[in-house]
C-alpha cells in the first residue's frame, strides 16, 4: 500500500497559521460585538448620541442662518447697550427682525423739546416713535388694525415702559393713524430691515460714530432726504394737510397759552412792584415822621 504525503514549504505553513489566527481573532471580535449589541445600555447611549448629533446639526444650521443675517448696527447712538429704567433692565436686540401685534400709545406735550435717547430734542410733530428694545435707529411700518391705516416712522427713542404697550408714537403719527383721541390703539409693528440697514450705515458714515453730527437736522429729516424712496427703500410718511392743520392749531393754542402765562407773570410782577413801592412809601413816611418827632422833642427840651 502506498501512502501519499504532502509536504508543504515552511513559508506556506507559516501563512496557514497566520490565516488561522486571523480567522480566530475575527470570530472573537464578532462575538464581542454581538455581546455588546445585546447590552440594553449600549442602545440607550447610542440613542443619546444620535439625539445629540441631531441637536448639534440644528444648532449649526441656525447659527449659519444668523451669521448670514447678521447686521452691523453697533456704534449708532446707544442702540445695543443694556439700560435700566423704572427698576427694570432692558437689552436692545441686535437685529431688525421684528413683527409684533400689540397696543400703541402716543406721547407729546410733557416731552416736547426734551432730549431723546439718541440725543436730539423730541419733536412731537415729526414722524417718529419710541420702542424699548429695537435698535436706534430703526425704520418701522405701523398699521392700525382697527382701520387699516399704515405709516412709516423712524424709531429714535426709548419707551413705553408699560407692560401692555409695545410702541409710543409721536402726536403726528398718532393722528395719521387716527388714534390720537383714543390714546391707545391695537397696531402691528413691523421693522423694515433694508431701510434700517441703509439708514444706520449712512449715519455711521456721514454723521459720526454715534450719528449725532447732523448739522442741525433730525434723523427723520436725514432719512427723508437721503434714504427714503431710493434703492427700493420705503419713503417716510409725510404729515398730511389735515394733521398739519391740527398741529398748527395746537401750536397756536400753545403760543396763546404761553402769551397768557407771560401776561399773568407781568401782571404779578407789576403787582409785586406796586406792593414794594407802597411798602417803600410807607417806610419812608414812617421814617420822616420819626425824624419830625425827634426834632420836636429836641426843640421842646431846649
Amino acid at each position: 500500500m502506498k501512502i501519499k504525503v504532502n509536504i508543504y514549504p515552511v513559508s506556506e505553513r507559516i501563512d496557514a497559521k497566520r490565516h488561522a489566527a486571523q480567522v480566530q481573532g475575527c470570530t472573537q471580535r464578532t462575538a464581542q460585538a454581538a455581546q455588546r449589541s445585546d447590552n440594553p445600555s449600549n442602545f440607550r447611549w447610542l440613542g443619546i448620541l444620535n439625539l445629540f448629533l441631531m441637536l448639534l446639526v440644528q444648532v449649526m444650521l441656525l447659527t449659519r442662518c444668523s451669521i448670514n443675517r447678521k447686521i452691523q448696527i453697533t456704534g449708532v447712538a446707544r442702540s445695543v447697550k443694556s439700560y435700566k429704567t423704572a427698576g427694570s433692565w432692558y437689552t436692545p436686540q441686535k437685529n431688525y427682525r421684528y413683527n409684533k401685534v400689540g397696543l400703541a400709545s402716543w406721547y407729546g406735550p410733557g416731552f416736547h423739546g426734551r432730549p431723546k435717547a439718541q440725543g436730539e430734542k423730541y419733536d412731537q410733530y415729526s414722524m417718529t416713535a419710541a420702542h424699548r428694545t429695537l435698535p436706534l435707529p430703526t425704520i418701522a411700518k405701523v398699521t392700525n388694525l382697527s382701520n387699516g391705516r399704515s405709516i412709516v416712522v423712524v424709531i429714535d427713542d426709548r419707551g413705553p415702559y408699560k407692560n401692555n404697550r409695545i410702541i409710543d408714537l409721536s402726536v403726528s403719527a398718532a393722528r395719521e393713524l387716527d388714534m390720537y383721541h383714543k390714546g391707545v390703539g391695537k397696531v402691528c409693528v413691523q421693522a423694515l430691515p433694508r431701510e434700517s440697514e441703509a439708514f444706520s450705515a449712512f449715519l455711521k458714515q456721514n454723521c459720526g460714530k454715534f450719528g449725532t453730527k447732523t448739522e442741525g437736522l433730525t434723523w427723520a429729516e436725514i432719512y427723508a432726504k437721503n434714504i427714503g424712496g431710493k434703492n427700493g427703500c420705503a419713503k417716510l410718511t409725510t404729515v398730511s394737510n389735515r394733521v398739519r392743520s391740527l398741529n398748527d392749531l395746537d401750536k397756536q393754542r400753545k403760543q396763546n397759552t404761553i402769551d397768557e402765562q407771560r401776561k399773568i407773570r407781568e401782571l404779578l410782577a407789576r403787582a409785586d412792584d406796586n406792593e414794594l413801592s407802597a411798602r417803600a412809601r410807607r417806610n419812608r413816611n414812617t421814617s420822616n415822621l420819626r425824624d419830625r418827632i425827634v426834632v420836636k422833642r429836641t426843640v421842646v427840651s431846649k
